[in-house]
């Protein structure tokens, strides 16, 4: 009985660890956020063709990667981990144990979130500050807590936690395309970034189905939604439809790829989604003519 107990207790999410790294992620935006509101303070020039870069996204993606961190090391202290075996990245001298599926959704819960709101700055002020922090916070206590329950032994358990995951990976889709979509960046830049958050949330979303080509089929999604980018940037559309449009079409091919690796897309499913994508170019074109 003790020892039931004591299993017990140690499959409760390490909330003494989830709290305080939420809060000094939260504490780190609400920096940035100061930063962000000075486009003067300090912006980084690389050459004529590429878009400067405002010392805000440098120390994004150092709050991206401690989240990821954190994450990680969240997830090791796991019992099951101890049990489970861990991908090993050889450098020769070394060999380094990653989680490169458990580090996605911690790190573009940080970007996306960011990059999402500050969209409303001038729009809603401060409330787009506080929306972001209150975004950041929530997303990332889903995300630790879900990447928690997604190693329980419980089946159960574990599709839940794959649920709640699954949604917050296409929010921040929606977020991250639409972000990218108002930046109207030149075609490449676009498409480059598109792609890369596209494949990383594919993999996120596909790692429990399509585990012996997960890599190939992360990069076959990004490159698709990357030369979906390509042809919307010139789309006399808002940001928010182009946005959209992404969001489904990455829906629809991460939908089929999950049941396609999970032996249950049938010909109910394909008709759907084919539905769901002739629907979709109705909209878009209803909105480009009546602009």
């Amino acid at each position: 009985m003790p020892t039931s107990n004591v299993t017990t207790r140690r499959l409760t999410p390490r909330y003494d660890r989830i709290v305080p790294l939420v809060l000094l992620v939260v504490l780190g935006l609400t920096v940035l956020f100061w930063i962000d509101s000075n486009p003067d303070l300090l912006r980084i020039e690389f050459a004529a063709d590429i878009p400067p870069v405002a010392l805000s996204w440098v120390l994004v993606v150092l709050l991206a990667v401690l989240a990821s961190t954190g994450a990680d090391l969240l997830a090791r202290s796991h019992p099951e981990m101890q049990t489970r075996t861990v991908p090993t990245l050889n450098l020769g001298f070394t060999r380094i144990e990653i989680l490169p599926g458990l580090w996605i959704l911690p790190a573009l819960s940080v970007v996306g979130s960011f990059a999402f709101f500050r969209l409303f700055r001038e729009s809603l002020a401060g409330l787009a500050f506080l929306l972001a922090l209150l975004a950041v916070a929530i997303t990332l206590l889903v995300v630790l807590i879900g990447q928690w329950y997604v190693l329980d032994r419980r089946t159960p358990v574990q599709h839940q936690a794959q649920f709640a995951l699954q949604l917050v990976a296409y929010l921040l889709a929606a977020g991250c395309f639409s972000a990218v979509s108002y930046a109207r960046l030149s075609p490449l830049y676009a498409a480059l970034l598109v792609g890369i958050c596209a494949a990383l949330l594919a993999y996120d979303l596909l790692q429990w189905t399509a585990r012996p080509r997960l890599l190939w089929l992360a990069t076959t999604v990004g490159l698709l939604v990357a030369q979906a980018i390509w042809a919307i940037t010139y789309w006399p559309t808002s940001f928010l439809v182009n946005g959209s449009v992404l969001l489904v079409l990455f829906y629809l091919m991460v939908s089929l790829l999950h049941h396609q690796a999970s032996q249950t897309l049938q010909r109910r499913l394909i008709i759907e989604y084919g539905l769901l994508g002739s629907g979709l170019v109705a909209v878009v074109l209803y909105v480009i003519f009546m602009n």
